[in-house]
């Protein structure tokens, strides 16, 4: 066990007296890869952020019963207590129609606008909050609903949110395909540098297996450059869009204010920027192992 910790710190002493040497190459090289993983970056933590008001839009979605009129006060309570025993149903909030009324009135500068009207032509109302606003989690309360004779019309908040999620979907499927793509970019840079290095060591290397060293000792120097390559890169590409979130919160802030919306962009360190960091080192050690393998 002491040994193999030995050869591994000595490999690592070996990569960063390398890098120390190179660093200006080294700089450029994760550079270039830091700028390639923050353009799927941005992508994933628009998307997060998106996600972040899918959810908020989710408490507030309701499904709104509007009752016939004329209906019994015994009637309307009938429905609302049989609703509120239903599994899906979260809450049930009755507006009667002079609430309703009285509600738009105020919403006008003109107070008495609506007092020249010959009579309410407003109904009463049920809102109801579901517990789950998911469509096949709705339809059986709305087939219920539907079946009442008590229910003049339904209207389901949740569908514009299914769409909603469905674009998230889409959207996360882009930024994977887009990923993939970045991603095999980024092993072609590393793996040529990695395969570079090699060749600058050739003779290094020659000489290193006439005095008995093993092919994992040889390659050993190289899979951990093209991890730090990788470490690099996914380091600049967090700082990056860290700036660029820090950059864009307070014109973002501003447009949410505007329509009453408390909304802030964030960007989450420890779930996006932890996926970008194992990703990119990821990436650069399977790159070094290909660059390995073909020179092999």
């Amino acid at each position: 066990m002491k040994n193999w910790l030995n050869q591994h710190t000595l490999a690592m002493q070996l990569v960063a007296q390398r890098l120390k040497i190179h660093w200006l190459n080294t700089l450029t090289i994760c550079m270039v890869i830091g700028i390639t993983v923050t353009l799927p970056g941005l992508l994933f933590v628009g998307l997060d952020n998106l996600q972040d008001i899918s959810r908020s839009i989710k408490q507030d979605a309701q499904m709104s019963v509007f009752l016939k009129p004329a209906l019994n006060g015994n009637v309307i309570q009938r429905l609302i207590n049989d609703v509120k025993e239903l599994p899906q149903v979260k809450e049930v909030r009755y507006v009667p129609k002079e609430e309703a009324i009285k509600q738009l009135g105020q919403q006008f500068s003109q107070k008495d606008l609506l007092a020249d009207l010959p009579q309410n032509p407003l109904p009463d109302a049920l809102f109801i909050t579901l517990v789950d606003t998911q469509l096949a989690s709705a339809r059986p309360l709305q087939e219920l609903l539907q079946s009442r004779s008590e229910v003049e019309e339904l209207v389901i908040d949740s569908v514009w949110i299914e769409r909603l999620n469905s674009m998230l979907v889409l959207g996360k499927r882009i930024a994977l395909i887009f990923a993939s793509l970045l991603g095999i970019a980024m092993i072609t840079v590393i793996s040529n540098t990695v395969r570079m290095q090699v060749l600058t060591h050739e003779a290094e290397i020659e000489v290193s297996r006439l005095i008995g060293a093993t092919h994992s000792f040889i390659r050993r120097p190289f899979l951990y450059m093209g991890s730090v390559y990788g470490l690099g890169g996914g380091l600049i590409a967090v700082a990056l869009l860290f700036a660029i979130v820090l950059n864009l919160r307070q014109p973002v802030q501003l447009l949410a204010n505007n329509y009453q919306s408390s909304f802030q962009l964030v960007f989450h360190l420890v779930n996006i920027g932890g996926l970008i960091l194992v990703a990119s080192t990821l990436i650069g050690w399977i790159a070094a192992f290909i660059a390995l393998t073909q020179k092999r």
